[in-house]
């Protein structure tokens, strides 16, 4: 598969070039870079006087410059490993072996320095460098020369891999397998080397092989690293055993690293008893928690919390008391003193196990303080007011948070960056959106950096202002703002709100800006989500002729890589809103594409031919049939020799349509039955046709072929259209002898709108109420009426054209 992603993605994709929003430019847009100043709506050619107006140039001192647009926000080096796969797949030459050295140097330094997560496409197209850099390696003097990744460069990528993708992470494991074997045969690999290959099998789904890999090297390096060494390469294997849930892998694993001389320490501690307790495992669940933990350690903060929602889901109050009891005893008499994180452990459980309020807990705090004052480091702070917003968050209490915020004041704890973050997360759950919004600019005057894990709040927050029934759209700038200014990556569902929402308010230039800082960072399945919501928000019917235009033209630029059925979808929505000149434009974006999977097919030229029978358009009609004439790929059959007659009687051009049936009778495939209704059709607009009908109707007979209903009717209605009232009645009363069932309601509509004249649909009601007075009745009741333009009434029954 040609990968369109490489050639397109990373363009400099500031505006399209979009036809005008009442009637599309003459000729298609130009499918070169595009230029540097959008135009969305331009006025067509057609509707531009002939001769343009005087300006005077000084009046546009006092205008405004035009708007800025912002620059792609490309990752360095990424351009160039998309090109290397690119170039693989269609079997062209590579880039140098020296810029792919550069590029994954440049891309990985990157990635390390702000922070950002390798996507599953990036760890793919990485995967594929390291592949063909390793295949021909280097001596030390090819590494100094630039043509070869030293260990450093293997290292850093490594340590970017750690944090997970948000879809797929196959690439990332198939990645971090290759590095390891890279640097393994380089004779350069040590003890972290390993633990890091270890934590990424387990963290990405192969713990069982992590578990392999583990007791081998144990064994193996028994006489040449201390136990503390080997022994630590157990933990990561046991966590990914715990987070795949195989429990009988996991305690199999536990019992193997105890007998190793593995010590019970918080950590294992907490890995065993949050995998039974997140199970509802009672007995288990206290058997582990109750362990004694080595040197006497605590239980960690987290594996505390995990107990008492355990202890609260399960009905085990009783036992979690019993905890309480313990940890404040052992906090007062002194061996947990110095533990601040029981402190805090303590007033979280007071307020959900026990229910304390407010006064309480200022009291605890207060104890607290007091018993704490020779150990500064150990005393209550803003961190542990924190933790308690955190547990009023998770009991759905934005009043009781509020009430932690004011408590924490009151005892002299300024809040951070963390405080207003809980803040702002509470009140978007509140959609209190003007106290997030405070909230939010308390949280930019903090000095403390974004972390990674706070992130999803303020997507939800610029989530929850997008989806708001009146966006302030001012508020939502000021939060993309300032995380542009940070370099942080909104998530997918973050970009689809705010270009939804900016699309609605005819914001485009916000949307370009949106997209152009944040799609080139996705990957496929991330790329799919953004591009889908474009695809759908164009068929919503709901939207203006004008938005869904723009919006396909920013999905046209932004996703040249828009799968062949959105695109025929896109183009079918345009018929429906009777602007068949758009669809012919989206018809031909997809026959000049790039990648020959994307241009029209044969059934992609009839639902366009017969879009063009529901919504005629003589213009758009000559176009796409020029491109079929052009168009090698296509071998002309009966079904498009069928949609070109449909479209050819649409357009009132009968005798055109008829070339193509004499193509059909001389065709080794021949007429279908569609062609036959069709063909019908045509005689119904064609003058003296009803002479050619009958002669085709004759032949029907002679050759003794099955009629179906809708070749039959068509005929009876060509009759009719030529003023043949009694010739129809007669065809209509003998249908049930040739189709097998009588005349239906939908057949009765058909013959009634063919009738040329008033005079003649009075006899006919007359006649269908006597012969047919259930189906006329149905007729009426079903379907209304109106005036067609020889100002004769017809029932608005729908004929549709099918190839």
């Amino acid at each position: 598969m040609r990968s369109q992603l490489a050639r397109h993605v990373l363009r400099r994709l500031l505006a399209s070039e979009a036809p005008s929003t009442l009637h599309p430019p003459p000729h298609p847009p130009l499918p070169s870079f595009i230029p540097s100043h959008p135009r969305f709506r331009t006025c067509p050619l057609r509707s531009r006087a002939a001769r343009a107006p005087q300006r005077r140039a000084f009046i546009k001192l006092f205008q405004k410059p035009p708007r800025a647009l912002k620059d792609l926000d490309t990752e360095p080096g990424y351009e160039t490993l998309l090109q290397y796969r690119a170039t693989k797949n269609d079997s062209l030459r590579p880039p140098p072996r020296a810029d792919l050295v550069k590029a994954w140097q440049e891309f990985f330094a990157h990635k390390a320095q702000y922070g950002r997560v390798v996507n599953s496409t990036q760890a793919v197209c990485a995967l594929d460098v390291l592949q063909r850099l390793s295949s021909q390696p280097a001596d030390h003097r090819g590494i100094s020369m630039g043509m070869q990744l030293s260990e450093d460069d293997l290292r850093t990528a490594r340590e970017c891999l750690t944090k997970p993708p948000r879809d797929n992470s196959r690439g990332h494991l198939e990645l971090s397998r290759a590095l390891y074997a890279e640097i393994k045969r380089r004779g350069a690999d040590d003890p972290k080397d390993f633990y890091t290959l270890l934590a990424a099998l387990a963290q990405y789904g192969q713990a069982l092989e992590a578990r392999d890999l583990v007791l081998d090297y144990y064994q193996r390096m028994k006489d040449k690293e201390p136990d503390a060494v080997r022994l630590k390469h157990f933990i990561p294997v046991i966590r990914g055993l715990a987070w795949e849930g195989r429990e009988s892998e996991l305690l199999e694993l536990v019992s193997e690293a105890k007998k190793a001389g593995m010590e019970y320490d918080p950590t294992l501690h907490g890995i065993m008893t949050t995998f039974f307790a997140q199970r509802d495992n009672v007995g288990e669940t206290k058997l582990w928690f109750n362990k004694p933990i080595s040197k006497d350690y605590p239980p960690a903060a987290t594996t505390y919390y995990e107990i008492l929602k355990f202890a609260m889901r399960n009905d085990q109050q009783k036992w979690a008391m019993d905890i309480y009891q313990n940890l404040i005893t052992r906090l007062e008499s002194g061996p947990l003193r110095g533990h601040k994180s029981c402190w805090d452990t303590s007033l979280q459980w007071a307020v959900l196990l026990l229910g304390k309020g407010i006064d309480h807990v200022e009291h605890m705090v207060k104890v607290a303080l007091e018993h704490t004052q020779d150990k500064p480091n150990s005393q209550p702070n803003i961190g542990t007011m924190n933790s308690l917003i955190k547990i009023a968050i998770d009991m759905d209490d934005p009043y009781l948070a509020e009430r932690f915020i004011a408590l924490s004041r009151k005892m002299g704890f300024e809040p951070n960056y963390k405080t207003y973050m809980l803040q702002l997360e509470y009140r978007i759950r509140a959609n209190d959106l003007d106290g997030a919004f405070a909230a939010y600019q308390s949280l930019q005057e903090q000095e403390d950096a974004t972390k990674d894990k706070e992130l999803p709040v303020l997507n939800s927050f610029i989530r929850a202002m997008c989806s708001a029934p009146n966006p302030n759209h001012e508020r939502v700038l000021d939060v993309t703002s300032y995380l542009e200014q940070r370099r942080v990556m909104l998530e997918p569902e973050t970009v689809v709100s705010i270009c939804m929402a900016f699309l609605k308010n005819d914001e485009t230039y916000e949307v370009i800006d949106t997209l152009s800082l944040h799609t080139v960072h996705y990957s496929l399945a991330e790329r799919y989500m953004v591009r889908k919501a474009f695809v759908n928000y164009c068929l919503d019917k709901k939207n203006s002729t004008a938005r869904v235009w723009d919006a396909y033209s920013l999905l046209r630029q932004f996703f040249p890589e828009v799968e062949s059925g959105d695109r025929v979808a896109i183009m079918d929505s345009f018929f429906d809103r009777r602007r068949a000149d758009m669809a012919s434009h989206v018809f031909g974006h997809m026959r000049s594409h790039g990648n020959p999977t994307l241009r029209p097919t044969l059934e992609t030229y009839v639902r366009f031919l017969e879009g063009i029978g529901r919504c005629p358009d003589e213009e758009s009609l000559k176009n796409v049939h020029n491109m079929l004439k052009m168009d090698t790929a296509i071998q002309l059959n009966t079904q498009l020799y069928n949609a070109l007659m449909i479209g050819y009687i649409a357009c009132s051009s009968p005798y055109r349509a008829l070339d193509f049936w004499m193509e059909i009778t001389t065709s080794p495939e021949g007429p279908s039955y569609a062609t036959l209704e069709i063909v019908f059709r045509a005689y119904e607009v064609t003058p003296y046709g009803d002479g050619l009908a009958n002669e085709l109707w004759e032949k029907i007979k002679r050759m003794d072929v099955e009629v179906p209903e809708n070749v039959y009717s068509a005929y009876a209605a060509t009759l009719a259209a030529h003023g043949n009232l009694t010739d129809a009645k007669i065809l209509l009363e003998k249908m049930d002898n040739v189709v097998g069932k009588q005349p239906d309601h939908h057949t009765l509509g058909i013959v009634f709108n063919a009738l040329p004249s008033q005079e003649m649909k009075d006899q006919l009601d007359c006649w269908a109420k006597e012969e047919y007075p259930r189906e006329w009745a149905a007729l009426k009741e079903k379907y209304g009426r109106k005036r067609n333009e020889d100002g004769l009434m017809i029932f608005k029954v729908r004929r549709p054209w099918k190839a």
